[in-house]
């Protein structure tokens, strides 16, 4: 068994959401990481980009990084994250967005928005449980996950992922997956989401980990139901949220003064990438 080391749910220039083109993110992520999972958000792309979208994702990946394609669809269940997804689908119908993406992983974004449908739950692979980007990275939300993990049909998996747009965060949520590969064979996109559908891969930031059921490590200590880390998570989480609003409203200032928006954004950008 070898572990590749991958980050979930990230977005390019694709879909007009994140900042960075693919080359760029390659050159930024393939010296330490062997794959990224892309989730162009369907809404703010064509079928026509998004072919052309799959011709870079293959033209910039090889034996050493790979860019796993993939959708983020808004539909009446949510956010649904489509990984390994090669034709394009933009639909609010649930329904019609597991017909058309058979053979994909699929998870369920953002459930603490209450959004999530149960029949379409019990016909995914999973939800993902800790988003960077909603949640912060640097501690996962141990009451919500604990809740979920209690709630959760029978084989399927909580997963984490950093939802990069505008901003790369120097500590990102990665997900090791275990795929039992021989020596010397190239990582292969398949093999990976096949090893993730069984449940073999750890959500971790360097200091929590996520089992693919749910259970959360600080280091070696399993503190998933214990309620002093249940506590700090939730504080953890509000004041990182007030912290994103206090950055919004400083922005606002900025503008107000006549700080052009290309420097807002390099100290938008600088600030939060350590956040």
């Amino acid at each position: 068994m070898k572990n590749y080391r991958g980050i979930i749910h990230n977005h390019s220039a694709c879909s007009k959401e994140g900042c960075y083109p693919l080359s760029v993110l390659r050159q930024r992520w393939a010296a330490h990481l062997d794959f990224a999972a892309m989730t162009e958000h369907a809404e703010r792309t064509s079928a026509e980009d998004y072919a052309s979208y799959l011709q870079e994702c293959e033209a910039l990946s090889d034996e050493r990084f790979r860019f796993i394609p993939g959708l983020e669809v808004a539909t009446e269940s949510g956010d649904m994250l489509l990984l390994g997804c090669r034709r394009f689908i933009c639909t609010r119908d649930p329904m019609q967005v597991l017909d058309e993406a058979a053979g994909c992983f699929i998870l369920l974004a953002h459930p603490e928005e209450g959004k999530v449908i149960p029949r379409v739950l019990e016909q995914v692979d999973g939800l993902e449980g800790w988003n960077g980007g909603h949640m912060g990275g640097y501690m996962p939300p141990i009451d919500w996950l604990s809740s979920w993990r209690k709630r959760l049909p029978s084989g399927k998996f909580l997963t984490g992922g950093n939802d990069i747009h505008k901003v790369d965060p120097k500590r990102k949520i990665l997900t090791l997956v275990r795929v039992d590969q021989h020596p010397g064979i190239p990582i292969g996109e398949k093999a990976i989401l096949e090893a993730m559908r069984h449940g073999y891969f750890l959500t971790t930031n360097g200091i929590f980990s996520v089992s693919a059921d749910g259970h959360v490590f600080c280091q070696t200590m399993k503190v998933s139901d214990r309620f002093l880390f249940k506590a700090c998570a939730c504080c953890y989480r509000l004041g990182w949220r007030a912290v994103n609003a206090c950055l919004q409203l400083g922005g606002s200032m900025l503008e107000a003064f006549g700080i052009d928006k290309h420097r807002r954004t390099r100290l938008n950008r600088l600030i939060r990438q350590h956040l």
